[in-house]
């Protein structure tokens, strides 16, 4: 037995018009200038008017900076934070995706650190962030209840991380009626990519049993209605896939990720895949190459998703659930990692090393090297 802790800084608000409460809670906490942190795409979809209505239906004014990009570069934030101190803001509401969570958190953190981006990366933060409000848009990300930002240096072209609680936000209002009219591609690939949040919480190498309990009804939710969600927008599925997307953030914020986001985020920062996408494509190779460092929580994996395992072994019944999650990504579309022009084989031993010594490698329940890494890429981009 080993002692552990767990940590959720973050209020949560969770159901069918959970957003509306957005100006209420702005007001009884005594904000007064909210700055919304998104990009253009929300806007075009109507979602900041409604949001913004809310905010006006308080009493409360507020600025927006559109600035979001995805896999967002440490400058990207830099100009954000430079805006929220121009406008005076002292409340961040991030709506959007992983990215605008992200950038939102790193915008807070300079705001009341100081410097750049790049001085919080890897380090703990002296200061409380500036206060963060979620309102997630995809049913992926989970950056709504962790305490992290994952942000592309733009030098290296790879991830880095600010990790500290005191970044976590402060309140997630997680409504799934704002995934109703997703593109069906985009519920797909976030809902695989929160999949890949529960089972790498789960099978890491520092899970606790708080973060299991967690992870594995988050794996069954999304396995169960993930293909409903996705292709017949039912209400009931995309509420069961939004609650486990929330789910999976809070077990790996407390555990860890592992091989796969080792890949994704290597992978996201060099050519500028949406990192879904990328958790997506590689999800089933590094889970068959890593079953034999814990066969029994890849077979209770499995089990969660469904596969009858009764008279396999260990091995045996983690491996159908390896073909279980193929399967899902072939129903649901998930594009083959080489139909995107950008990937070049060449640059493939690069984005090898930087894997290897990637932070959750360590976690991952095989700590995989630059060869094996190397040979798993192409696997994935043969296939």
């Amino acid at each position: 037995m080993e002692n552990f802790g767990f940590i959720l800084p973050t209020e949560i608000q969770f159901g069918a018009g959970a957003v509306t409460a957005i100006g209420e809670e702005i007001k009884n906490r005594g904000y007064k200038n909210p700055l919304i942190v998104t990009d253009k795409g929300i806007i075009a979809a109507g979602i900041i008017n409604i949001i913004g209505k809310h905010i006006k239906d308080a009493g409360i004014s507020y600025e927006v900076f559109d600035g979001i990009v995805p896999n967002p570069r440490d400058h990207d934030c830099d100009k954000g934070a430079a805006y929220a101190k121009e406008v005076g803001a002292d409340v961040l509401v991030a709506v959007g995706g992983g990215s605008a969570m992200d950038t939102a958190k790193t915008i807070a953190t300079i705001m009341t650190n100081g410097g750049c981006a790049r001085d919080w990366f890897d380090v703990e933060l002296d200061a409380q962030s500036a206060p963060v409000i979620c309102v997630p848009t995809t049913c992926g990300t989970g950056s709504e209840v962790t305490f992290n930002a994952v942000i592309t240096n733009s030098d290296t072209r790879l991830k880095a991380n600010i990790f500290d609680p005191k970044c976590a936000p402060i309140l997630a209002l997680v409504d799934p009626e704002l995934i109703k009219n997703l593109p069906a591609g985009l519920v797909a690939s976030t809902g695989i990519d929160a999949l890949t949040h529960a089972i790498e919480a789960y099978v890491c190498t520092v899970a606790t049993p708080i973060t299991d309990a967690i992870s594995i009804r988050a794996v069954k939710l999304i396995a169960d209605n993930i293909v409903k969600a996705t292709k017949e927008r039912d209400d009931q599925a995309l509420w069961n896939v939004m609650l486990a997307s929330m789910m999976a953030g809070i077990a790996f914020g407390n555990a860890d990720t592992a091989g796969v986001h080792c890949i994704a985020e290597c992978f996201g920062g060099f050519y500028d895949i949406p990192h879904g996408v990328t958790n997506s494509i590689f999800l089933a190779d590094v889970s068959e190459f890593s079953i034999p460092g814990n066969p029994k929580k890849y077979a209770e994996v499995a089990e969660a998703m469904g596969v009858e395992i009764k008279g396999l072994s260990e091995e045996e019944a983690a491996l159908k659930g390896v073909e279980k999650i193929r399967a899902l990504c072939d129903e649901l579309e998930i594009p083959k990692l080489n139909t995107f022009d950008a990937i070049d084989p060449k640059d493939f031993e690069h984005l090898a090393q930087a894997s290897s010594v990637h932070c959750c490698n360590e976690h991952n329940p095989i700590e995989a090297t630059k060869e094996q890494y190397l040979a798993i890429f192409e696997k994935v981009y043969g296939a």
